[in-house]
């Protein structure tokens, strides 16, 4: 009898241990919900599992701050029950429980979530001055800039999402799509598209 449960004892600890090492190789792509809170790395994003939570707001920054201060866009501030704001300094992203946000040059929405994610990088860069006739003083104008950008899900590299790394890096492991662009004379109007099928013909997997 002892050593029937024993026997059970052991199996019932591999089973939950098969059962957390399953839990942990997960991927966020495959988690029926997203969990809310900061995520400190890209493995806590990756597998949906943000190591920290609180009254976590992203607050913008001007367009002044981020031209003449080389400041991002946003920030990350967490605010203490007394309601003092702490920003937050060593952090990957963040998820507020629909949506994630990953941290480059602030913090920016990640618009698909798969094999690929894309995301947008917004900014602003000062373009060259002009003159004021009223006060003759020379003024610069700050100019938005916007680039899409794509996230490795398995490996954490961060791409610009254009026809050359579409070509060289991604669509290489999808040779009937990838022979599909390479004839497309339009695709370079359609990047965002072939990530999407991309991600809708291939399912990561982490070893």
């Amino acid at each position: 009898m002892k050593q029937m449960w024993c026997f059970w004892s052991l199996l019932l600890m591999a089973l939950a241990a098969t059962a957390q090492q399953a839990q942990q190789a997960a991927l966020i792509i495959d988690a029926p919900q997203l969990k809310k809170g900061l995520y400190k790395t890209f493995e806590e994003f990756q597998h949906n599992n943000p190591s920290e939570e609180g009254d976590l707001v992203i607050k913008n920054r001007s367009s002044a701050a981020q031209i003449y201060l080389l400041a991002n866009r946003n920030e990350l501030v967490l605010r203490d029950g007394a309601g003092q704001e702490h920003k937050v300094k060593n952090y990957w992203g963040l998820c507020d429980g629909k949506n994630i946000f990953i941290r480059d040059n602030g913090l920016n929405k990640l618009e698909e979530i798969g094999y690929y994610c894309i995301y947008t990088l917004h900014g602003i860069q000062p373009s060259r001055g002009y003159l004021n006739q009223a006060d003759m003083t020379v003024n610069s104008i700050s100019t938005p800039v916007a680039l899409k950008k794509v996230l490795n899900v398995v490996t954490g590299q961060v791409l610009d999402l254009s026809a050359y790394n579409l070509k060289k890096y991604i669509l290489p492991q999808d040779s009937a799509l990838l022979e599909e662009f390479r004839y497309d004379k339009e695709k370079k109007d359609q990047l965002e598209y072939y990530i999407y099928r991309f991600n809708q013909r291939n399912k990561p997997a982490i070893e």
